[in-house]
């Protein structure tokens, strides 16, 4: 694995650790506040019958969308591909496919166009092809690694060598390119690795902030109900805080299983 490779791999752990973490605790204090809801309204000294009921449907429909919500999941990782596509193979489609484009248009310029529109749809496909090129290195790297390797595990350690100059002299070819974030200077690739950091870790932490914010919102409105509240006084209104928790409940499970759900984000699915 190249020190890139490394580095989006520690830091693509811990953002992810910080999203999961986020779209658990979002999901934890929207049922919070479903049995909070309906804790709330056992204070009111309403009739056993009428808790029961309200309690039994609100319980029920959220069990109902909880079931609805996994038979959608299996059914679509049944259906759907496997969440370890290579990133490589996914980046070097998009090029040969913006490529083919390219190369449509300067057919296109070389009939009807101008000198200018020739020129520019060369350099781009000169560029296109020079990122496939070094794709198809470090390709070529990554197999002549596991080549070496399964030679070292053989026991036949001539061979093990001969791949092992062979790695040295591609890797030599990548660094002479210069395409790749780890062959450019060192203070230019500090700088670099730490504007990625804070790019990464500005996301990860936006998204931690929806659920600290519905956590805070929770303990005011805590701290509200202990206090002389007419308003949760009424048992029309606490019917309807009970009705928009447990919708608030039904779309925390709608996002977590969503979130961890590949299948859904790669066929472009939403959440809602």
């Amino acid at each position: 694995m190249s020190a890139l490779a490394g580095y989006f791999h520690a830091a693509g752990k811990i953002s992810t650790f910080i999203i999961h973490l986020a779209v658990v605790l979002g999901g934890l204090i929207s049922l919070f506040w479903l049995v909070g809801s309906l804790f709330l309204y056992c204070r009111l000294d309403r009739p056993v019958w009428e808790l029961a009921s309200l309690t039994a449907v609100s319980l029920f429909a959220f069990f109902l969308f909880c079931v609805r919500e996994s038979s959608k999941r299996a059914s679509r990782a049944g259906t759907g591909k496997s969440a370890d596509e290579d990133s490589w193979d996914e980046g070097r489609d998009e090029l040969e496919g913006h490529l083919a484009e390219i190369e449509e248009e300067l057919s296109e310029a070389r009939q009807k166009g101008t000198k200018v529109m020739i020129e520019k749809f060369e350099e781009a496909r000169e560029d296109v092809l020079s990122q496939l090129k070094g794709f198809e290195l470090e390709d070529k790297v990554e197999e002549l690694h596991r080549q070496r390797d399964e030679a070292s595990a053989a026991g036949r350690g001539s061979e093990a060598r001969e791949y092992s100059k062979k790695i040295e002299k591609h890797t030599v070819r990548l660094k002479e390119r210069g395409d790749r974030l780890e062959d450019l200077p060192a203070v230019t690739r500090i700088f670099a690795y730490g504007i990625l950091t804070s790019f990464i870790f500005v996301i990860a932490f936006s998204i931690l902030l929806a659920p600290l914010f519905m956590l805070l919102m929770t303990g005011f409105f805590w701290e509200w109900c202990n206090g002389d509240s007419d308003w949760l006084r009424s048992p029309e209104r606490m019917v309807t805080l009970v009705l928009a928790s447990l919708i608030l409940a039904c779309l925390g499970v709608r996002v977590v299983s969503w979130h961890f759900s590949p299948e859904a984000k790669k066929t472009g699915e939403k959440p809602w």
